[in-house]
């Protein structure tokens, strides 16, 4: 007969209260900081304005009207904003998942690898993160400008005039994006070479024996040993389907020049006293956004490498 390990007696007894006191405060967090503070956005997100009464005040009622303008906002045959912020929300989304996030993880493998001036390339990538924000938008800005650095170096160089890179429709947005990747290495490097590093150099040196090439020794050997750190930042990457916002703020467009994003798109509406037709985007995302997030980290979790070191 196999052996069947037991829990001891005393532990049995107090594991209840323990995995009571355990979840008691987090439980409490959910409920105090989510549910009671957003109660009433869910509630407005069912609520719309039906009209205005013989005294001037706004008549609301109870149903989906909100989401029924929200539908034809995304399928209507002309411009829509709401609909130009979910594809530029879904544009940051997949430059940050399928661009930045690989871009980083093989930036930091190099530096673990202390390639030729990687102490300098680590201050590098990670200056962004420390400088503000807006004194990196500002240098971005000033570098792009016309008659600024870039556009005089092109000018000379090709003879070619650079547009008006912030103020033209075609190219506003992609350009914020390519600010994104420029700032975009800072946090994650530092986290992928921290998990790089605890690495045993046994494991890396038994590789080198074996003759494994530095993409095998990336994919086969370093990936599986670092998984717990990459698989997080990949489940926390894929909850900001939905949210992922842009420096839209920093920027300063106001949404013009179809920049704007949901996130921005809720904000500029909320701040204009706008609640009703925001808390119903809002929500509607959210419920979207949490199947797919559980998916992917049921995937994430079935393709655990079982390494332990």
């Amino acid at each position: 007969m196999k052996s069947k390990e037991v829990m001891p007696k005393p532990f049995r007894k107090n594991m209840i209260p323990f995995i009571i006191g355990m979840l008691f405060i987090p439980v409490v967090w959910f409920i105090i900081f989510y549910l009671i503070v957003n109660i009433n956005s869910i509630l407005m997100a069912f609520k719309y304005i039906k009209g205005v009464d013989d005294n001037g005040r706004l008549i609301y009622a109870w149903g989906l009207e909100n989401y029924k303008n929200m539908f034809k906002a995304f399928t209507s045959v002309g411009y829509s904003e709401l609909r130009v912020s979910l594809i530029n929300t879904l544009k940051y989304f997949f430059l940050n998942f399928l661009i930045i996030i690989p871009l980083t993880y093989f930036v930091a493998y190099f530096l673990y690898k202390k390639v030729w001036g990687y102490k300098f390339f680590r201050v590098l990538f990670y200056l962004p993160s420390i400088i503000s924000g807006v004194a990196m938008v500002i240098i971005f800005k000033n570098m792009i400008t016309t008659y600024g650095p870039i556009y005089t170096l092109l000018k000379n160089l090709f003879n070619y005039e650079m547009p008006p890179l912030l103020t033209n429709a075609k190219y506003a947005t992609n350009t914020i994006m390519v600010y994104c990747v420029w700032v975009g290495f800072g946090v994650n490097t530092v986290l992928y070479q921290g998990a790089m590093g605890r690495i045993p150099t046994e494991v890396i040196e038994a590789g080198k024996i074996e003759g494994i090439t530095w993409w095998q020794e990336l994919f086969y050997v370093v990936t599986p040993m670092v998984w717990p750190t990459l698989s997080t930042t990949l489940i926390l990457a894929i909850t900001q389907l939905f949210n992922t916002s842009g420096p839209i703020l920093l920027f300063d467009t106001g949404g013009a020049f179809e920049t704007s994003t949901i996130a921005y798109w809720i904000f500029k509406n909320v701040d204009s006293g706008v609640y009703e037709y925001p808390a119903s985007v809002g929500f509607f995302f959210t419920l979207v956004s949490i199947p797919i997030v559980f998916l992917f980290r049921w995937l994430i979790n079935k393709i655990d490498p079982d390494v332990e070191y």
